[in-house]
């Protein structure tokens, strides 16, 4: 059996959504999509370095009220 790998990021920024729709529709959107990394599952993204910040100033200027959770 080979060893697995596992790497742990730190300050990784990802965006959650209610609604897999949701994050379809801001991956199609090339204004959303270029602050996008990873989609990691229906609902889960994870945010590009230095992006997280763009990425909410846009989406609260789409009429979005994002909640943001910091740890």
């Amino acid at each position: 059996m080979k060893p697995v790998h596992a790497t742990l990021h730190e300050n990784l920024p990802v965006i959650e959504v209610a609604d897999k729709a949701l994050l379809d529709r801001l991956l199609v959107d090339d204004r959303a999509a270029q602050y996008i990394l990873l989609r990691l599952s229906d609902q889960v993204a994870i945010v590009g370095p230095g992006q997280f910040d763009l990425l909410l100033t846009y989406l609260r200027k789409q009429g979005h009220t994002p909640k943001v959770i910091q740890e």
